[in-house]
């Protein structure tokens, strides 16, 4: 009899079974999972965006029909095309710029801005030029600074 309550495919893919994963893959696997999920919901926002685009620009144009002129385009409200044209930018640049960094966070394997800012950090080399600051020693001056501020501060805690 099996404890299993739900459909397992990954006897059938060739992954084996879940059971025998450990808790850090389990967690890593989510957080990929989330990753691309964030990466695919922002790509499927920019298309809908580029459709919504693409129909306030087909809706705009003038296809006159067989008895009408067309050397006489009818009124149009410059100011309702200028709005429409910059909402439909806005929309555009935003819903790309979410899919190019959810799919560069995705690559890098960054889910959150502080995980951003460490990696940022170590690859600008950051991390050897603390170390370098740290092994430094400080300056007279530096040294009653930090005095005067840390007596300041205990007095005021008294």
């Amino acid at each position: 009899m099996s404890t299993q309550t739900g459909f397992d495919l990954n006897k059938y893919l060739g992954r084996g079974p879940s059971a025998k994963k450990t808790e850090a893959v389990v967690k890593y696997n989510e957080r990929r999972f989330n990753q691309a999920a964030l990466f695919y919901g922002c790509v499927i926002l920019t298309y809908l965006s580029s459709k919504i685009a693409y129909r306030g620009v087909v809706k705009r144009r003038y296809n006159p029909t067989f008895f009408q002129h067309n050397n006489l385009p009818p009124r149009t409200s410059f100011y309702k095309d200028a709005l429409c044209a910059l909402g439909d930018a806005t929309m555009l640049a935003v819903t790309s710029m979410a899919t190019f960094t959810t799919g560069t966070f995705w690559y890098f394997d960054i889910s959150n801005l502080h995980e951003f800012g460490y990696k940022m950090r170590n690859w600008l080399g950051g991390k050897e030029s603390e170390e370098r600051l740290r092994s430094m020693p400080e300056d007279k001056e530096t040294e009653e600074m930090g005095k005067k501020l840390t007596e300041f501060i205990n007095n005021d805690k008294k």
